[in-house]
């Protein structure tokens, strides 16, 4: 005769057999970094470079850019140069939206490289000027007018901050000298709100920002008026860790370089106000590197 399997046996093999791969699984869950949990991608964009009505935009972009890539958009804005900064070098940040200077100065202590440019509507290519702008009432229409009145450059670092220090080293002057007080509001939305209200005589302010607001929300801009346009630098990038895999920093350029050409992401760009994203590389921005090297003990 041949023994049957007890049913109580089978029933504790099978339950203990259970309980193992249960355990193993939970150990696989908080031991392997990662698992069990949705990848993230994490942005990050300074309070300088975008502006207020386009925020809503920049993290539609971000969760555009994530689920392409299969992943969750985590999205950080508000935040100055310099906190952004802290975040890549703490590897609390993929992806970042910087000022073009901020990207030159900082990329090799901080760990950030450009992996693209927005090609901005209305200029056709992935530059941008910047602009000096007055109260339209002020009846100021040069730099020359501006001698001893206040003016906002949104941050200490900004390239507006450095190309005003660089016009006026030409005339044997400083930020602090010449002007009579020199604000930094944080943000291009904050200059032009200032100068529109009359608590700035001024501002100097990346021009594809005034243009978007002109554009979309012109309550504040058609207050002031332009009287300044520099020549062309190379617009502000979008950069990812050097810690980022060639792979995915390989698949988030295929799908910034590629998203005007699908309804969704040409939505998007729309919005706010891109028409494509280009390849652009460190040594476009070096203009502004030794812009700044010539007036960084004069800021």
């Amino acid at each position: 005769m041949h023994a049957h399997p007890h049913p109580e046996r089978n029933k504790m093999e099978k339950k203990s057999i259970l309980v193992l791969i249960a355990s193993i699984l939970f150990l696989l869950i908080t031991v392997v970094p990662g698992m069990g949990r949705e990848l993230e991608l994490k942005f990050a964009i300074t309070s300088a470079v975008g502006s207020d009505p386009s925020f809503s935009n920049y993290k539609e972009l971000t969760e555009y850019i994530a689920k392409k890539a299969g992943r969750k958009s985590v999205f950080i804005s508000g935040f100055t140069y310099n906190q952004v900064d802290n975040l890549f070098q703490k590897g609390q940040v993929d992806i970042g939206f910087l000022c073009n200077t901020h990207y030159a100065r900082r990329s090799k202590a901080v760990g950030f490289e450009p992996i693209a440019a927005p090609v901005v509507t209305g200029y056709g290519k992935t530059k941008f000027q910047i602009y000096i702008i007055v109260n339209k009432d002020s009846g100021i229409t040069s730099l020359e007018g501006l001698r001893g009145k206040t003016v906002d450059f949104s941050d200490p670092l900004s390239t507006t901050t450095i190309y005003g220090a660089n016009m006026l080293l030409k005339m044997n002057e400083t930020i602090k000298s010449y002007f009579g007080k020199a604000i930094y509001s944080g943000s291009h939305d904050m200059t032009i709100e200032l100068v529109a209200n009359g608590l700035a005589d001024a501002g100097f302010i990346d021009g594809h920002i005034w243009d978007y607001h002109d554009k979309v929300s012109p309550d504040y801009s058609k207050k002031t008026k332009v009287i300044h346009r520099s020549s062309d630098f190379t617009i502000p990038p979008v950069v990812v860790s050097k810690t980022t895999g060639k792979a995915l920093r390989a698949e988030i350029k295929r799908i910034l370089f590629t998203m005007h050409e699908d309804a969704e992401g040409s939505d998007i760009l729309k919005k706010l106000r891109i028409d494509k994203f280009k390849d652009v590389k460190g040594a476009d921005y070096q203009d502004v590197l030794q812009m700044y090297e010539k007036v960084k003990d004069r800021i």
